[in-house]
């Protein structure tokens, strides 16, 4: 995960689907961080006798957009180019500028009264410099995800109290929640707050914690009302990288909902470089790749 907006890279590897190394590094403010993948990655590898690995980049929240559309009419090998179409007008970049693909909602999504679909997008020319840098050290980028549908698989091997659950995913610079009913993603929303300023308010009067709590109701509320997959039972939050007790407590507070902090225990043995919500998507890929 290349996180520019937190001047961070994370890295983890994985064999026979066993987390074996975990590295968080900071990257220099005046580093272009691109520039740097090669040489960081091509000495993480050499350090775990990593050869010739398959690559996983997970892209950080604040560096993709996820529009939910009307899908269109077309089976599922033509879903991709027709989302293009769909979106285009919606895009902060030019089509041909970006990397456009999506993923269908359940059918009984909105009640069944119509067909509904996710579009992400992602900027082409930074995917492409990423691609571009692995592959002068013989690293093959060998797929692209996103923490939402990472999560998604996560879940399935994760002891769980309810089948419908919000998941909150607050990191170094950006967050988003999604509600999961029946092992499928079904809202996806971005939640303007972050790990780093969780460490610099008081819980209890902050005016960003009220704002993220109310949207966190919202959804809740829309789930509810709107998509017609009865209530939300659970709230699973990822961790950060300080302790989540404190907003674990406040939300529970305000909302009267049961709510978990997810631990990464569950997901491996490995102790992973970093106690954050990175470090926690990056191993649920790694296991899955």
């Amino acid at each position: 995960m290349i996180d520019s907006a937190a001047a961070c890279l994370d890295i983890t590897a994985s064999k026979n689907q066993q987390i074996i190394a975990s590295q968080s590094i900071p990257i220099p403010e005046k580093e272009d961080m691109t520039s740097m993948v090669a040489e960081v990655v091509d000495t993480f590898c050499k350090q775990h006798k990593l050869e010739y690995p398959a690559c996983t980049l997970m892209l950080p929240a604040s560096s993709y957009q996820m529009l939910l559309v009307e899908a269109p009419p077309v089976n599922k090998e033509e879903l991709a180019e027709a989302l293009q179409w769909k979106v285009k007008d919606l895009l902060h970049k030019a089509m041909e500028e970006s990397v456009i693909d999506g993923f269908l909602l359940p059918d009984d999504a909105y009640h069944g009264r119509q067909k509904m679909a996710y579009t992400v997008v992602a900027d082409r020319a930074e995917l492409q410099a990423v691609a571009n840098s692995l592959e002068t050290i013989n690293v093959e980028l060998d797929r692209i995800e996103i923490p939402e549908l990472a999560l998604l698989r996560l879940l399935e091997n994760y002891p769980r109290e309810s089948q419908t659950e919000m998941i909150v995913v607050i990191g170094r610079q950006s967050g988003f929640l999604t509600v999961v009913a029946d092992q499928a993603l079904y809202l996806s929303r971005v939640i303007d707050i972050s790990d780093q300023a969780l460490q610099a308010m008081p819980l209890s009067k902050s005016r960003e914690i009220e704002s993220f709590i109310l949207e966190m109701q919202r959804s809740r509320d829309y789930f509810e009302s709107q998509i017609g997959k009865g209530t939300i039972g659970h709230i699973l939050l990822a961790p950060l990288e300080n302790n989540a007790s404190a907003l674990s407590h406040e939300i529970h507070q305000r909302l009267d909902a049961s709510i978990e902090i997810m631990k990464h225990s569950v997901i491996t043995d490995f102790t992973l470089a970093s106690e954050g919500a990175e470090a926690l998507l990056l191993a649920s890929a790694a296991k899955a790749a």
